[in-house]
């Protein structure tokens, strides 16, 4: 029977991400039909951190193109990066986050060996969960995917950005504020989250738009169904704004750039352990209070 590949990567910067690189190595060597990969980012500043001497080292790609799962280790951003590094290809992901457990991690250092138990018992479920594709109408060929939230805000200006925003070409709202969000909901407990959107269960196949700081009183949320082709324009009155894609890439934008975004036609792949709880996460998360009754 062929031999099941697993690809370790992440922050290599943190603390702790060697010692459960070499966790994981030990936890496998005495388990059959696993092959263990690692991305070779940490060589340039780490190369000389003490590494489990059968860890075959090789690129991102190469690894993905092998695997059969990954492990991102780090914070919930670290999650983020590899799921957009990962693109279309459908290789389902498990987090270990370094710390307190994330929203988007499944397993901590403390609990690494109960996750990895299950992994080698198949008791775990891959869901997979909604990715948003960005581009500029003007240059359709540079596209980007985003597990979590497109962020439009008003960039290195203070003045208000009006966005004018439609569906399909029906017109939604002309948002005035410091910009708009739109978010997956997996992101709806991020940025959007903080500036008053809602809360989606991460199981639905919607999209969300949540104003930032806006001046209108009556420009609120709105969800919508994911099949959507979100159409974002600027007025007149633009001095300067921003695209940012899950709080990781900035980019500037001119006064004629259309930004269009939709979800995209393949999916993030997740992990999911049996005893994962989304409302549980939430109540640890958001410090919510009470007893069922």
């Amino acid at each position: 029977m062929k031999n099941k590949i697993i690809t370790l990567t992440g922050n290599f910067r943190k603390e702790k991400f060697f010692d459960i690189i070499n966790q994981i190595f030990e936890y496998f060597s005495n388990v059959k039909g696993y092959e263990l990969l690692m991305t070779d980012e940490f060589l340039k500043d780490h190369s000389s951190k003490v590494l489990n001497n059968n860890i075959n080292v090789n690129s991102f790609d190469i690894c993905i193109n092998k695997s059969d799962y990954i492990f991102s280790i780090g914070g919930d951003g670290t999650i983020l990066s590899t799921i957009r590094k990962l693109s279309s290809r459908s290789v389902p992901v498990l987090g270990i986050h370094i710390g307190n457990l994330g929203f988007l991690a499944m397993s901590t250092e403390e609990s690494l060996n109960k996750a990895l138990d299950h992994i080698v018992a198949n008791e775990y479920v891959i869901k997979d969960k909604v990715l948003l594709k960005t581009f500029k109408q003007s240059n359709p060929k540079e596209i980007y995917y985003s597990f979590n939230d497109v962020v439009i805000d008003h960039g290195n200006s203070g003045r208000v950005l009006k966005t004018i925003v439609s569906n399909h070409d029906e017109h939604i709202n002309d948002y005035e504020g410091d910009g708009i969000i739109i978010c997956t909901p997996t992101g709806s407990t991020a940025y959007s989250l903080s500036s008053g959107g809602p809360i989606v269960h991460s199981d639905l196949d919607v999209l969300t738009i949540t104003p930032i700081s806006s001046h209108s009183l009556s420009a609120r949320p709105i969800v919508l169904s994911s099949d959507s082709n979100i159409k974002i324009k600027f007025s007149n009155s633009f001095i300067d704004a921003s695209l940012t894609i899950d709080g990781q890439i900035r980019l500037n934008l001119n006064k004629d750039d259309t930004i269009i975004i939709s979800k995209a036609k393949f999916y993030a792949k997740i992990i999911f352990m049996p005893y994962y709880s989304y409302i549980q996460t939430l109540k640890e998360k958001l410090h919510w209070s009470g007893n069922s009754r």
